[in-house]
């Protein structure tokens, strides 16, 4: 942690050497945590002489963790004022190791990010903070374009239901990287809790550099999530691999949202301390590598052997019936064992379609009234896939007009509603529609009560949910029953 730290901040100095910093800003981001954060680096305790750094910060760990969570401007505002309280040999060394920092990136660049036409972006779901958590629950992933600037959403890492923080930077290629100690997930099978997973999130790997979009571009670009698997008894890796993204997280992908509970990981601080600079220093090696060409899992299983003691048995073998084997088994195997966990999709019954009653006949009109909305929605915002509404009778249907695929049936008569798809597929269309709604270029074309509602859509659909009635309650703002109150 401690050279993370002084990665991180130190290498601000020499980009930032003369910062204008708004002081009103400054004020206003630091005035009540910053003479906290300046204590225990006080003068007096400032030798004159070189201190290790790992021993200096081992006791500030939590001082740490709050300093990497500042934006920008703090940092360099924090930088600066840590800097009046030091000595004019200790500031020279200071900038002395940035430099060094700036240059050693510089050394190992392959493409830079300033020649790239996209880059990758995350984004809080800032919904948290209705909840009443203190931390997101999931990050969204975007791609910025640079020339014209255009965010384009891609997708959505874990859903952590009761939050995390997760602490990551940009590097020179492109990636984004995780940081440790708040990168390590457990991944519990939400039908057969027996089985586990522990992963440690490395990085998000870009699309190649000339890649870029222009408005209502659907093609899928190439993004891979690169990750760790960990023993859930000694946290040593089993296997590194490298995962399209987003498709890895939906319905029926390795890191399925629909099939794992996640939750975050805090590693034994003995563990964590011994692990950190050794997983800091082959991740750089791994990721130098694959700049040049994609690392196949088999390298990256067998450097990850080669840097730490033999394995026991992982509870990932047990739990898929894959024979024990031992960290210098071949790759083929453990990749064998992540691919040979039993997948769950969420399926409502494919032979019959599912039908839920409302709970009170007079919400028929806003029932109808919602699927117009949506209607209206998608041909403003997704005229290529826009959506219809087709009465037949007491029939309405809600229908994707060019390919006259059902999303809802709904049913005047019987103040029913039904649905004909999967709960993801539908889920994933009502997802796609309240962001391309919430985030269309010509927002006048909506109400603020619409576009607040569009937000919500997005939000809503994109969190794993296997209760149809739940679903259904979001979307219509009504209340459901499984049989009909009415006779």
């Amino acid at each position: 942690m401690s050279l993370i730290f002084h990665n991180s901040v130190f290498s601000w100095i020499v980009k930032f050497s003369a910062p204008v910093v708004d002081e009103r800003l400054t004020q206003a981001t630091l005035e009540c945590p910053i003479e906290t954060m300046i204590n225990p680096f006080r003068p007096t305790e400032i030798s004159t002489t070189d201190i290790p750094l790992d021993s200096s910060l081992a006791r500030y760990t939590d001082v740490i963790d709050r300093v990497n969570q500042l934006d920008v401007s703090a940092k360099v505002a924090l930088i600066q004022r840590l800097m009046t309280h030091l000595e004019t040999g200790q500031i020279q060394g200071i900038l002395e190791f940035g430099q060094q920092e700036i240059a050693e990136r510089e050394r190992h660049t392959s493409v830079s990010t300033a020649d790239r036409q996209t880059r990758l972006l995350l984004k809080k779901d800032y919904t948290y903070q209705e909840r009443g958590l203190s931390e997101p629950t999931q990050y969204y992933v975007y791609l910025r374009r640079r020339k014209p600037k255009l965010d384009r959403y891609i997708g959505t890492l874990f859903y952590v239901p009761r939050g995390c923080t997760l602490s990551y930077f940009p590097d020179d290629n492109g990636r984004i990287l995780f940081n440790p100690p708040h990168n390590v997930f457990q991944l519990k099978d939400s039908e057969n809790p027996s089985v586990t997973q522990i992963v440690r999130l490395i990085c998000l790997e870009p699309p190649p550099a000339d890649y870029t979009f222009t408005k209502q571009q659907d093609d899928t670009p190439d993004i891979h999530l690169r990750l760790e698997y960990l023993d859930p008894n000694t946290y040593q890796p089993i296997a590194e691999e490298s995962y399209p993204f987003p498709i890895c997280m939906y319905a029926g992908g390795k890191l399925d949202r629909y099939r794992w509970d996640v939750s975050t990981v805090t590693l034994p601080s003995e563990i964590a301390a011994s692990t950190e600079c050794i997983e800091r220093s082959s991740t750089t090696k791994s990721l130098k590598a694959s700049s040049s060409q994609p690392a196949s899992s088999a390298t990256l299983l067998k450097h990850s052997a080669n840097q730490k003691p033999s394995l026991q048995p992982t509870e990932l073998d047990k739990a898929t019936s894959t024979p024990a084997s031992q960290a210098d088994s071949t790759s083929a195997k453990s990749k064998e064992a992540v691919a040979k966990i039993p997948r769950r999709v969420i399926e409502l019954p494919a032979s019959t379609s599912a039908t839920f009653y409302l709970a009170n006949r007079c919400d028929s009109t806003r029932i109808l009234e919602r699927m117009r909305l949506w209607a209206t929605w998608s041909e403003k915002a997704m005229p290529q896939s826009k959506w219809d509404v087709v009465q037949d009778g007491a029939v309405y249907t809600l229908r994707n007009t060019n390919f006259k695929r059902i999303l809802l049936r709904f049913s005047l008569d019987q103040a029913s509603v039904t649905m004909e798809n999967s709960l993801p597929v539908v889920m994933k269309w009502f997802h796609d529609l309240g962001l391309a709604a919430s985030q269309s270029q010509n927002q006048r074309q909506y109400s603020s009560a619409q576009l607040k509602l569009a937000h919500s859509l997005f939000v809503d659909m994109s969190l794993p949910q296997d209760d149809p009635m739940v679903v259904l309650k979001k979307l219509f703002g009504v209340e459901f029953s499984k049989t009909s109150l009415y006779k």
